[in-house]
């Protein structure tokens, strides 16, 4: 019996371990196709320009932008009153009216305030949202800033970075993409080519369950 459950273990693991290999593979394929000219990946949301090359789509992407809190005033005070004599007969009292001290802006907190599509090209990154469009021509790049699930990228033709969650499920798709658009964008397709086929190359010698070459 303990034989039988141990062999049973021992197949669920290698199955597991062959679809991880299998997406790898085809993960890696899939950007080498892309770099060669030799998959056109279509884009619902984005008209492309002539001869510039579409490397992947992004839906439902969060658009972050940075919303302060609310603010709240510092050293105010509720105003007090004190007795200082009779008049008459009655009683008088003096009054300090209230002060409301001074205003204390709120902390900037990181907010989601549109959701849309994230296209990337070999030639820019354009989120197109309800209600925000913002486009990153990487000719105009000053940096690009990776986050699990997220990307900060900053031009020198917005004032103010874009930064875009999209989740860590497909971090690593998203990063693939990103880095192979760039390389591109940079005329080093042909480096990727080989960089590629030579990771196709080492991950065939790994597959699960294939007989080690002597």
């Amino acid at each position: 019996m303990f034989e039988r459950r141990r062999q049973h273990e021992a197949a669920e693991a290698q199955a597991s371990a062959l679809a991880e290999w299998n997406a790898h593979l085809s993960e890696l394929e899939s950007l080498l196709a892309i770099a060669q000219g030799g998959l056109t990946v279509a884009l619902g949301h984005l008209m492309v320009a002539p001869g510039e090359r579409a490397v992947g789509e992004v839906t439902n992407v969060g658009l972050v932008q940075e919303r302060r809190g609310a603010g709240h005033y510092q050293g105010a005070s509720q105003g007090v009153s004190f007795p200082i004599g009779h008049v008459a007969g009655r009683p008088v009292r003096y009054r300090v009216g209230a002060t409301r001290g001074h205003y204390v802006q709120g902390t900037p907190v990181a907010t989601a305030v549109d959701t849309g599509t994230m296209s990337i090209t070999d030639r820019r990154l354009v989120y197109q949202g309800a209600q925000h469009t913002s486009e990153c021509d990487f000719a105009k790049l000053v940096g690009i800033d990776h986050q699990p699930g997220q990307v900060t990228v900053s031009v020198s033709n917005r004032q103010h970075p874009t930064v875009l969650h999209y989740g860590a499920a497909i971090d690593e798709w998203v990063q693939d993409r990103l880095t192979l658009a760039l390389a591109l964008f940079k005329g080093q397709g042909d480096q990727v080519v080989q960089g590629l086929n030579a990771q196709i190359a080492e991950l065939h010698a790994t597959r699960p369950g294939a007989t080690p070459t002597p």
